[in-house]
């Protein structure tokens, strides 16, 4: 599992939820079209149904409204994401067209009848992202866009990260969970400081 990965994972096991990777078989490699996102399924069990006014943007405090989705990954290491992309938003958009045509994103959540048991129920389509533009415009664009393609919801990595940053604690054992054990490390160094408590800005 790639860090990304394990940071998705991780995040939603930390907030209570189960998770699992879905299953189904790999594409072929293909260089004219690139293959299926990454997608775990998540299963909130204290959470009766999902919450029918959830906004598009989520956070954490949105987990709560949460019962199952399957979270899919457009990141840094399956997609042709570079660091330059983030000051620019129009090229954080046309990115994001790029990378998901073909019915990608489509394909990506198509996953087979043994994860629809088991009372996982409706589920919700989400994705994370690198990024998001910081213009009002180009936000709103980049949402009509992700809606179009029948998604439900977008998480950042970066928020994604602030809230497994502030849950990684130095007395705190994560055995098994190396990006708990990289954050602890990179704070007894002083190489990150604790988040302000207010969700960064994007």
């Amino acid at each position: 599992m790639d860090i990304e990965r394990e940071v998705i994972e991780a995040y939603f096991e930390s907030n209570g939820f189960l998770v699992r990777q879905t299953v189904r078989a790999e594409d072929p490699s293909s260089k004219k079209k690139p293959g299926k996102l990454p997608v775990l399924a998540v299963f909130n069990p204290l959470v009766q149904e999902n919450d029918t006014d959830l906004g598009f943007r989520l956070f954490t405090g949105d987990l709560s409204k949460i019962r199952s989705g399957l979270v899919a990954l457009l990141g840094w290491g399956n997609t042709s994401f570079s660091n330059s992309l983030l000051a620019s938003d129009s090229r954080l958009l046309k990115h994001f067209k790029q990378e998901t045509k073909d019915d990608r994103v489509a394909e990506s959540f198509d996953v087979g009848p043994e994860l629809m048991g088991g009372g996982f129920g409706n589920f919700l389509r989400l994705l994370v992202v690198p990024a998001l533009p910081r213009s009002e415009g180009k936000l709103g664009e980049t949402f009509s866009y992700f809606k179009g393609l029948g998604l439900d919801g977008v998480f950042t990595l970066r928020s994604l990260l602030e809230n497994l940053l502030r849950q990684s604690l130095p007395s705190k054992s994560y055995h098994g969970k190396s990006i708990f054990q990289v954050l602890q490390l990179m704070k007894a160094y002083e190489l990150i400081r604790e988040p302000q408590l207010e969700m960064f800005s994007e």
